[in-house]
């Protein structure tokens, strides 16, 4: 009986912790104060705590791309990587604690798509780093991750392929040659993005399907693209079978931020007091504007092209926690069951009114220590967009324009001919003040 009050009492006491606020990083990183971001993150890494480490490496990991320090952010996303892979495995019988309390007594350890974009992001890392051939492993250690995810559940998950990780992974395949790869990965992509059109509203970026035809005569498989693009009535295709000497540009996006995690409550009345049950439930608060133009300045040319919305993390967070909603109103019924019975023995002594009365008070407590599960990634953006575009070799002042703002000019870069240029800009923030870019020779 000793050991269960005190598991109540600690419990009471995570009721009261709050859930890591990331508002004061992304604060620093809107004001562009990267300077400062090392000491911020030591500074609000005890804030955390030891059971939302994961959390921290990936805010960390985040923090440290926006700002241009990639070799840390690499560091930071190795280490959550590893991290999450660790408490995705750990046995849920090594938990006995937190069925009796909260879940906020286990060390947090992801949801299925945060840990998949540890992987996206990485990569994204990479790219800025000029590393593309790791930023190509990454996109294939993120499918391998699906794949075992959705091995491991009964109930398939929505997200079973990453749509974006598959285009880009074939544009780094296309630029390093491997035409018969970036073909399969065009192709990929593809199919996924049916997929994303009907669960998450995500149509098949127009890029994709001139990647996809282009290719697919290149490797003698032009069939087999226009048996995936009959599923897309009404839109014209147009075969492009040689870029020439141009370069290309590869410009991706991040706008908005991630959904945030909040807390429903169900209280079921009885004569020995509310039975509590809670869980999560995801919110988000899409940009109002996340898209634009890229704008191209070479002398007195000018090249424009559409942003096209590529992932869109809001959406796919909101169905990878529907799909595991059984999962976790099932644990959290399991959760209150198993309580009533140990207050039920907890009660046992006495006369009826006595045991009424403890009944209500060890339930009254219990609605301080059940608690929902809203840990998340916020520093994650909400949506991502790019646009993909052939360009004449020379140098181009690059840009981004729309949402009714005048043009923002954020780089000035070459373009040689045969190469490929990728360009990373967070929309949400001041431009870092630390940039490398990415280049395939």
């Amino acid at each position: 009986m000793g050991t269960l009050f005190r598991i109540i009492l600690l419990g009471m006491v995570l009721a009261g912790c709050a859930t890591p606020d990331p508002r004061v990083l992304q604060r620093s990183l809107e004001a562009g104060d990267c300077a400062s971001a090392p000491l911020l993150l030591e500074q609000e890494k005890g804030k955390y705590g030891g059971n939302s480490e994961l959390l921290f490496l990936m805010d960390a990991g985040m923090v440290h791309l926006q700002c241009g320090n990639y070799g840390l952010a690499q560091e930071q996303f190795r280490e959550a990587e590893q991290l999450a892979e660790a408490l995705w495995t750990k046995s849920l019988s090594r938990n006995a604690a937190s069925f009796l309390t909260s879940d906020y007594l286990l060390k947090y350890p992801g949801e299925d798509y945060e840990r998949v974009m540890i992987h996206l992001m990485s990569a994204m890392g990479y790219l800025q780093s000029g590393e593309l051939d790791e930023a190509l492993v990454e996109c294939r250690l993120l499918d391998s991750l699906l794949g075992l995810y959705n091995t491991k559940y009964e109930k398939k998950n929505v997200y079973k392929e990453d749509a974006f990780a598959r285009y880009l992974s074939g544009i780094l395949n296309e630029d390093d040659g491997e035409l018969d790869a970036a073909f399969i990965d065009y192709l990929l992509a593809a199919r996924a993005y049916i997929d994303y059109n009907e669960d998450y509203g995500t149509p098949m970026p127009e890029s994709l399907q001139e990647d996809l035809l282009r290719t697919g005569v290149t490797v003698d498989r032009l069939e087999d693209a226009e048996a995936v693009l009959k599923n897309f009535p009404g839109r014209q295709w147009t075969t492009q079978t040689g870029t020439g000497a141009e370069g290309k540009i590869v410009y991706i996006q991040f706008s908005g931020n991630a959904p945030e995690k909040v807390e429903d409550r169900v209280y079921i009345p009885t004569r020995r007091g509310p039975v509590t049950i809670a869980f999560p439930r995801m919110v988000m608060a899409p940009p109002t504007c996340g898209g634009g133009r890229l704008v191209l300045r070479s002398g007195a040319a000018v090249i424009e092209s559409d942003l096209e919305l590529v992932e869109d993390i809001n959406r796919i967070a909101l169905k990878n926690l529907d799909d595991r909603k059984g999962r976790v109103i099932a644990k959290t019924v399991a959760r209150a069951v198993a309580k009533q019975v140990v207050i039920a023995g907890l009660s046992s002594q006495g006369d009826d009114d006595m045991q009424a009365t403890i009944a209500t008070v060890l339930n009254l407590i219990n609605m301080a220590v059940e608690r929902a599960d809203t840990r998340s990634w916020r520093t994650l953006p909400g949506e991502i967009y790019m646009t993909r575009i052939f360009v004449p070799p020379g140098v181009y002042t690059l840009g981004v324009s729309g949402c009714g703002e005048p043009r923002q000019d954020l780089r000035t870069l070459r373009i040689e001919s045969g190469h490929t240029r990728y360009v990373l800009h967070d929309s949400r923030y001041g431009l870092p003040k630390s940039v490398s870019n990415g280049q395939r020779h």
